[in-house]
């Protein structure tokens, strides 16, 4: 991630505190993958995989979500159960783990479940499963996201986001022609 990016979600965090900004940062990469045409969109914030999306070709992905400053991310029987949970409608599982450290991006890794162990899971594990294709689109979305919002989200915080989500959502119901961006 660029340098400017970086700084900005260092600010969030420092701002709301680790707990928060994992949620934070949840609502910005679920914001990430509806520019990058992920029109369908469900995100939660409590229960369940974290974030589902779908795009028009077909592309399902459930995602659960994890920041962190080391070399691991904590995932547990619940994550893996909720991600086991959405294969039985064609989602593909997987883990998005972004590490707050200067030019890092997002790991996107379609992690077998049948390789996930309740426990820390390192960084470089996850690296192994990376889908490539989906990084170089979700990441430069991400940091776009982060650049339009970051000063609404460091005034009106997590419900800023909320709001701006179920805009969207409610916003592209019906919709027939190219659904809008979150700007």
């Amino acid at each position: 991630m660029k340098t400017a990016t970086f700084y900005q979600l260092r600010k969030l965090r420092e701002e709301y505190g680790p707990g928060i900004f994992g949620k934070i940062t949840q609502k910005l990469l679920a914001m990430a993958f509806y520019n990058a045409g992920f029109h369908h969109l469900v995100e939660r914030g409590v229960q369940g995989v974290d974030i589902d999306v779908a795009n028009s070709a077909g592309e399902k992905y459930a995602l659960e979500v994890k920041t962190t400053d080391g070399e691991a991310v904590p995932i547990s029987k619940e994550n893996i159960d909720a991600l086991a949970a959405r294969t039985s409608d064609g989602y593909i599982p997987m883990i998005a783990a972004l590490r707050m450290q200067m030019f890092e991006d997002w790991i996107l890794a379609d992690v077998p479940l049948s390789q996930l162990r309740p426990g820390a899971t390192t960084l470089s594990r996850l690296r192994g499963y990376r889908v490539g294709r989906l990084e170089e689109l979700i990441c430069p979305a991400f940091e776009e996201v982060v650049h339009e919002h970051s000063a609404a989200v460091l005034s009106g915080g997590e419900r800023y986001l909320i709001k701006t989500l179920d805009g969207k959502r409610s916003g592209s119901a019906g919709h027939s022609g190219a659904v809008p961006k979150f700007r």
